[in-house]
């Protein structure tokens, strides 16, 4: 039985440099799901991701969230708070590794206990606890990203919105970020990641999209078209 779609897109529609950059139909993410979402440069996968994160608006189109209808203009204020979007490069704050992941529960006016008993949960979660203290500015590159995924998970969104994450990583950088998205997921979260090193994170695939002249295609069931197609034109050939 197919889950119901927690965040879903109809005629999502966005134009750019006289092109339409995005004519997407149909655009569907359920809980719990992992969605890896490729293409070539510059097809618009980073655009996707910000209006799904409700930062750009797009041209046309109509949303769901939860089950209902939003007015599209509207939409971001009402879900923004379950849904996450980190950039390639995560922007962090010139403070503590502690300070950064505490900044949305504070934005939040929660108790100062709660804050404190929810950042050291999750910096234990991230393996972080170590750099608590540390500047973030100054940490490795795997290492940021890490603490924003942890600023992500503190907020317990329901959709976490991930922009090529494990670009230009080393091999024990990647490794640690790929272990902490299976985390996400096996907790329940909505993952949606755009990377152009597939075969990196494809394991943590539930639907794999391609985004192509404005459409996305579905990879697992193209692949799966392409199969049958040969094996039947392959025993056509051995029939005749």
């Amino acid at each position: 039985m197919k889950p119901e779609p927690i965040l879903q897109f109809r005629g999502l529609r966005k134009f750019l440099a006289n092109r339409w950059l995005l004519d997407i139909s149909e655009l569907s993410i359920s809980a719990g799901q992992c969605m890896i979402l490729s293409g070539d440069n510059g097809v618009g996968k980073t655009t996707l991701l910000k209006i799904m994160a409700g930062l750009e608006p797009p041209d046309a189109g109509e949303v769901s969230y939860d089950g209902k209808v939003l007015p599209l203009r509207t939409a971001p204020q009402q879900y923004r708070d379950n849904i996450v979007y980190l950039h390639q490069s995560p922007y962090l704050f010139d403070c503590s590794v502690i300070d950064n992941v505490a900044y949305g529960l504070r934005r939040r006016r929660m108790p100062r206990a709660a804050v404190q008993a929810k950042v050291a949960e999750v910096l234990e979660w991230a393996g972080l606890e170590h750099l608590g203290k540390r500047n973030a500015k100054y940490l490795s590159g795997g290492e940021k990203q890490r603490v924003a995924l942890a600023r992500a998970r503190v907020l317990a969104p329901k959709v976490l919105l991930l922009d090529e994450p494990i670009a230009s990583m080393d091999y024990k950088s990647r490794e640690r970020t790929y272990v902490l998205i299976e985390r996400l997921k096996k907790e329940g979260m909505s993952v949606v990641i755009t990377s152009h090193e597939l075969s990196a994170v494809l394991p943590l695939a539930d639907v794999h999209m391609y985004l192509r002249d404005g459409k996305l295609h579905d990879e697992r069931q193209d692949n799966t078209a392409a199969q049958m197609s040969w094996l039947i034109s392959s025993e056509n050939r051995h029939n005749d």
